[in-house]
């Protein structure tokens, strides 16, 4: 391995999975000195690696746009020129093992689930009873002459909001803050870009309505395409306790705003990582998925939240947009008084 070596980490999945990936970066930091880390990712995933420390170069892919195919060749053409010692593919995506394959380095790491793992120099088992960052530290595992130190391993992603975002957050809890204590606000986060794994709405109405009841305040968070599901909620409940950040903020911006919250109700989606980067006590919600996928929150301080009485769950490893069963029970079903028993035992023994 050169003395400095240039490493290039691919990951042109979902926001969460560009963050479970992060201790990939940080951990090669820690342990290679001199190595230089670039990061490749899709435009709508790029904002959440603004201002990291840890990464030289940022390599934007849109792999959706018009003229994939050509969209292809520059990249993986890009990446030719760029002169890697090391590729590290988390993604098990065609494209990304062919960008991996045709990269011209000379070591190519990425899991034996991937497309085309024989084209890779080393094969890592994607154990399945892991989390997905243990799993991804066993890619940078298996760089040779790595001295990586178990004990003192990063497992926490770390984000990076900047100044400017912090006095944003600020300007908008305004309305919260005034004649209200801070530690009563609580970050929710109830969608997700699976139909089953989103909360219901009625489910989502009776988790607000019940902590404004307790005194509590409520942020709503989400990405744009939630926008539209978190304005019903906002019309159905009405009340100043309650404010809808749902698309108007940035992912860097969201972690600044559950930071600045006593704890955080999440869907099982991107919101429950940027919390964990928060380091802010989560309540995880499962509805389809189950927490034995690896995708479960790090932080010492959290709850599970899912119906166990279900022989159908999991029907699936991601999400779907129906529930087969037509019946929705593993979100229909959830108890919401154990949810906000939940917001009250965090907050209180915090």
């Amino acid at each position: 391995m050169n003395a400095n070596p240039k490493i290039l980490i691919i990951q042109t999945a979902f926001l969460g999975d560009v963050i479970l990936t992060l201790p990939v970066v940080q951990n090669i930091k820690q342990f290679i000195h001199g190595a230089e880390v670039d990061f490749m990712c899709i435009p709508q995933t790029a904002e959440v690696l603004k201002n990291n420390p840890f990464i030289r170069e940022l390599l934007v892919y849109d792999k959706r746009g018009k003229g994939k195919i050509s969209g292809l060749f520059r990249i993986i053409s890009l990446v030719r020129e760029k002169n890697y010692d090391i590729i590290i593919c988390p993604h098990r995506s065609l494209r990304s093992a062919l960008i991996t394959h045709f990269s011209g380095a000379k070591l190519r790491i990425g899991f034996d689930k991937n497309t085309l793992s024989n084209l890779l120099t080393s094969r890592v088992v994607y154990k399945r009873e892991f989390h997905e960052i243990e799993r991804n530290l066993d890619l940078v595992r298996a760089i040779p002459q790595i001295k990586f130190d178990e004990e003192n391993k990063l497992l926490k992603p770390e984000l990076f909001p900047s100044e400017e975002d912090r006095k944003y957050v600020d300007q908008l809890f305004f309305t919260l803050h005034s004649n209200h204590s801070t530690h009563s606000i609580v970050s929710f986060a109830p969608c997700s870009k699976w139909f089953t794994k989103q909360l219901p709405e009625n489910k989502s109405v009776e988790i607000i309505e019940g902590l404004i009841s307790r005194g509590f305040k409520l942020i709503l968070i989400g990405g744009g395409d939630d926008g539209a599901y978190c304005s019903k909620l906002e019309k159905k409940v009405s009340s100043q306790s309650l404010l809808n950040l749902c698309g108007k903020l940035t992912s860097l911006q969201s972690k600044t705003a559950v930071k600045n919250s006593r704890c955080l109700i999440s869907a099982d989606s991107a919101a429950a990582h940027i919390g964990a980067s928060a380091g802010t006590p989560i309540i995880q919600i499962y509805g389809s998925t189950v927490p034995a996928f690896g995708f479960y929150p790090l932080t010492s301080r959290n709850v599970i939240i899912e119906n166990n009485s279900l022989t159908c769950r999991p029907c699936t490893n991601h999400g779907r947009k129906t529930c087969p069963l037509k019946h929705f029970l593993c979100m229909e079903g959830l108890d919401v008084k154990k949810i906000i028993e939940a917001v009250e035992n965090l907050i209180t023994n915090g």
